[in-house]
């Protein structure tokens, strides 16, 4: 008679993908150790021979999925380093949103996280930051990126829940706005519109630009 083949035992790497992968499909509330084994084919309690607690498997996986460190321009050009990897980080707290829920909770601290900001702090140095200027500097990175994605990704749910695009939305939310900023000056119901009508992308790109900018003018002087 054939033998069944041997069932193989499960690895923490395959837990946490697996954690990932229902992350994705529903969020926070949608990781339940119980349902994450089913998914996997296996007891829930041997889930905790590899993760011993679910915050402990939350942390990994926001790990999981933290974006390489930026490369180093050829030309070493600090400024386009500090967009590339605020922009990588961005595009993957789009991706995987229910990190940014999970950043306010569990700072990340692991492997690829540190070596994330490692490298930031790396193209920081190089282009002659203080100590104070580049804690200052690292603090706008992350929070300007982070909070960025949180306001993206809200209004990305909103368009995905009325099942209308963003275009689409902003222009049935239209008379409201137009109510709502008649005791308003001019310039703030300008603002709505062009946010309104310019890209996820370039919301962030302007936004990114005018951050780099301070960050220029926080340096020393060339000598």
């Amino acid at each position: 008679m054939r033998q069944r083949p041997a069932k193989q035992p499960l690895n923490r790497e395959q837990i946490v993908r697996g954690a990932v992968r229902l992350l994705d499909e529903g969020g926070v509330r949608n990781l339940r150790m119980r349902q994450l084994a089913e998914s996997l084919g296996s007891a829930p309690m041997s889930l905790y021979w590899h993760v011993p607690t679910k915050d402990d498997l939350l942390e990994l996986a926001v790990d999981a999925v933290f974006p390489d460190p930026p490369a180093r321009s050829a030309a070493g050009d600090w400024r386009a380093d500090i967009k590339a990897g605020a922009t990588g980080l961005f595009e993957v707290l789009l991706q995987h949103s229910w990190m940014i829920e999970l950043m306010g909770s569990h700072p990340p601290v692991g492997p690829r996280a540190l070596a994330h900001t490692s490298a930031i702090i790396a193209i920081l140095e190089d282009a002659d930051f203080t100590p104070s200027q580049l804690d200052s500097a690292l603090s706008a990175i992350y929070y300007y990126t982070v909070g960025a994605a949180l306001s993206e990704a809200a209004w990305q749910r909103t368009t995905r829940q009325s099942a209308e695009s963003e275009e689409n939305w902003a222009l049935r939310l239209g008379p409201y706005l137009d109510s709502a900023l008649d005791n308003h000056p001019s310039s703030l119901a300008d603002y709505v519109k062009r946010s309104a009508d310019s890209s996820t992308g370039r919301r962030f790109h302007d936004g990114l630009e005018c951050m780099v900018a301070g960050m220029e003018g926080m340096r020393p002087p060339a000598p």
